[in-house]
């Protein structure tokens, strides 16, 4: 019996082989399909090269691109229910990708989707095994092509001042993430606001966390512990974590007094 090598492939290789695949017989280049499916053409590159999953839209509109009756929408539900993925994994690739609203509360780093290559560098240098340091970069500094998607998200991110003197990686890196983070936050989908020291924020102490609104209206919550962490639409757990950040923000200072005190912790490190 003759087997089909696609059969053999993941289903998120499968989804990149094939969307090439169907692009090239119907003699499409990736500009071509990326105007299509009205997304940018990097977008088109990185699923095909799985630099970057599809999402659930990106799927619907392959599917009507070659007027396929629901192959690649089957694909993505197969990536999305794949028990390899961890529930970190499952956040980054099924979650944020499908949000509509973002909110992330952090008191001991730069939230995630807003780190640099660099910052980021030198938090999985001391968590990960060095084979696996630069695909752990890699995969997160690419989270931020959500906000190019054809449907981006908005970001409300509140930090705990004491971040921005915590210099992770050394005062070079650190100022350059800082300048990383201004420039972030004058994105028109994305508000960081510090929580000073001075507010305590004991309510936000225990850990990091996360929300995400879907389109469909449901909500998602994410939650670092120590040795793990969790994803979940429990609605008690959602409602607990949304009273525990509406908290948190109420001592977090305005988008402009944030933007001014980045840019004196920038001052701060490069003096």
């Amino acid at each position: 019996m003759v087997t089909n090598p696609g059969d053999q492939l993941s289903p998120r290789a499968r989804f990149a082989s094939d969307l090439a695949e169907h692009r090239k017989a119907a003699r499409m280049t990736q500009a071509a399909l990326a105007a299509r499916i009205r997304c940018h053409e990097s977008l088109i590159s990185h699923i095909e090269t799985g630099r970057r999953p599809p999402t659930s839209d990106f799927a619907q509109e392959a599917d009507k691109a070659f007027d396929l009756d629901g192959h690649f929408v089957a694909l993505f539900t197969r990536i999305s229910q794949s028990p390899t993925l961890g529930w970190f994994a499952r956040w980054v690739e099924e979650i944020e990708p499908r949000a509509v609203i973002l909110q992330s509360w952090d008191p001991l780093l730069i939230p995630g989707l807003l780190q640099n290559a660099d910052y980021a560098r030198a938090i999985f240098a001391a968590t990960a095994s060095a084979d696996r340091v630069e695909e752990r970069v890699q995969a997160r500094t690419r989270r931020i092509t959500i906000f190019d998607s054809p449907h981006p998200p908005t970001f409300l991110g509140l930090i705990d001042e004491g971040v921005l003197h915590r210099p992770i990686g050394g005062r070079e890196v650190l100022a350059r993430q800082l300048r990383y983070l201004l420039e972030l936050s004058q994105h028109p989908r994305i508000t960081v606001q510090l929580v000073p020291t001075a507010a305590g924020s004991v309510a936000g102490m225990m850990s990091a966390f996360a929300l995400a609104r879907l389109r469909d209206g449901s909500e998602v919550v994410s939650a670092d512990s120590v040795l793990s962490g969790q994803v979940t639409g429990d609605h008690e757990a959602v409602a607990r974590l949304k009273q525990r950040y509406d908290t948190i923000r109420a001592d977090a200072q305005s988008k402009n007094v944030t933007q001014q005190i980045i840019e004196d912790a920038i001052r701060q490190w490069t003096s």
